[in-house]
């Protein structure tokens, strides 16, 4: 994990563990945007770390910290 990916899943983690995405990709938790691109969103979701999901079928999806008991 990078510096930046270490960064990323602490400000989701301070900001309730869960964000949505704008029409931008970028992630917005707590009122506040996060500092982050969504290639970094991306690839913590690829290495098992947290999870894209839609939780109705549509709009620009969510992000979320995968359980521990979960994650790989």
């Amino acid at each position: 994990m990078t510096p930046s990916h270490k960064e990323a899943l602490e400000w989701l983690r301070k900001h309730g563990g869960d964000a949505a995405f704008d029409k931008f990709g970028v992630a917005l938790a707590m009122g506040e945007n996060a500092p982050f691109m969504r290639s970094t969103w991306n690839a913590l979701a690829k290495a098992g770390l947290v999870e894209i999901y839609k939780p109705f079928g549509k709009g620009r999806g969510r992000v979320r910290i995968v359980p521990p008991e979960t994650a790989p």
